[in-house]
């Protein structure tokens, strides 16, 4: 993580650094007392970049803070001293632990003979404890286990921790296989997240070659999504979107489908009630499309003629992903709402930005002014490498791509 705060988004955004971390938890814990073999902790929001320039590489993470006293009297805690000591940890030439340190846990400064313990670990997984941005004592935080199974990928699902978190316009691609499923894709701000479902007796389970039994759309982003956007709402549905630093921002829930069987869309749409029942789903009225706080997109096997006809989704709030690259006049903004094709196929395979040429180029910017004069978002898979997003988004392409979510912090917040 950096020591200093840090300047995003080419300079649209700000993200807290160590410095800033510590200074908060020190605040916090002044005069506290830890009593012997006690914990007081405490997670805040931290950058993590990884160890490459956090100006352009890094996501939201968290740093877990704790002092642990293992002698036989009271600690109170100054806060000069715990300043003191947490930021030895991160000084130039610094180490990560006194001279007479026996934790083996690391970020560890040691006061007096294996007495007094001041931790700081970096971590992108929120901790199991009701602790971020509030004091918990007891026990020694412990993280999360990420559910990639049956359940929500967290639970308790941090919900105030993204409350800085700006979007920007990326695509967060095969979103499932991330280190915590949508998690990871909202702490680097992204509007869109994206789901391979397969039907399998009665419901979409999801995975790219091999489904996840038990692994349902439901579990993993319905249930998830319906849940940060009630608790953005004061804990009942309302109009604020899931990013509260931008409540009006809409984003994407694609669903990519791996299964042609005409029960796979019937199964999506059962698995989308929740969200239909909250009215956060994006929706025709009255032939007129209404954006709400989520646009579900149907993509890969889906049918384009049950969209189009509204058959089996009765509300009208699932839509197409078009074809950029193989136009056709049936797509609008009543069916559709994305045009995407794959990179590489519709216009070609530079490998670097010199050789992205202006025959490329004007392939990319003729693609996008068909969709964009139908009312459609565009976005490129299977990219030549992430390199490509700035002229892409010159080219006006709409949606980024992301595979690597460190990489977004290049991306302008919106």
């Amino acid at each position: 993580m950096p020591r200093e705060d840090v300047t995003i988004a080419q300079g649209t955004d700000v993200r807290r650094g160590y410095l800033s971390a510590v200074r908060d938890f020190c605040r916090a814990v002044d005069g506290q007392k830890v009593e012997p073999g006690g914990y007081l902790s405490m997670s805040t929001e931290v950058f993590l970049n990884d160890g490459k320039s956090p100006a352009t590489y890094g996501v939201m993470g968290f740093v877990d803070f704790e002092v642990h006293n293992k002698i036989n009297s009271d600690h109170i805690i100054s806060a000069p001293n715990c300043e003191r000591y947490l930021l030895a940890l991160s000084a130039p030439g610094g180490r990560c632990s006194g001279a007479t340190n026996f934790d083996t846990k690391g970020g560890t400064w040691q006061v007096g003979n294996n007495g007094i313990s001041y931790h700081a670990l970096g971590n992108q997984v929120p901790p199991r404890q009701d602790a971020i941005n509030k004091l918990f004592r007891g026990s020694a935080l412990s993280t999360q286990s990420v559910n990639k199974g049956s359940g929500a990928p967290l639970n308790p699902w941090p919900f105030d921790s993204l409350r800085s978190v700006k979007p920007t316009a990326c695509h967060s691609h095969n979103d499932y296989d991330r280190n915590i499923p949508l998690f990871s894709a909202m702490s680097a701000g992204c509007i869109a997240f994206e789901a391979d479902v397969w039907y399998s007796s009665g419901d979409v389970i999801i995975g790219h070659i091999l489904p996840t039994l038990g692994r349902t759309l439901r579990a993993q982003y319905v249930d998830p999504l319906r849940a940060i956007l009630d608790h953005n709402n004061g804990g009942s549905p309302g109009k604020n979107g899931i990013y509260p630093s931008s409540p009006s921002q809409s984003v994407v829930l694609m669903v990519d489908f791996k299964t042609s069987d005409a029960r796979t869309l019937d199964a999506v749409v059962t698995a989308l009630q929740p969200l239909r029942d909250g009215g956060y789903l994006s929706r025709m009225e009255n032939g007129k499309f209404v954006e709400k706080q989520i646009t579900v997109v149907a993509s890969g096997s889906s049918s384009f003629d049950r969209i189009n006809a509204g058959d089996g989704v009765p509300a009208r709030d699932i839509f197409y992903d078009a074809k950029v690259d193989y136009w056709d006049t049936k797509y609008t903004s009543i069916n559709s709402y994305y045009a995407s094709a794959n990179f590489k196929d519709a216009v070609g395979n530079p490998g670097s930005e010199g050789s992205f040429s202006p025959a490329q180029r004007d392939k990319v910017r003729a693609q996008v002014a068909q969709a964009h004069s139908a009312g459609l978002k565009v976005r490129y898979y299977d990219l030549p490498g992430e390199w490509i997003w700035e002229s892409l988004r010159s080219l006006g392409v709409d949606r980024l791509n992301a595979d690597d979510m460190f990489n977004t912090a290049r991306l302008p917040r919106m």
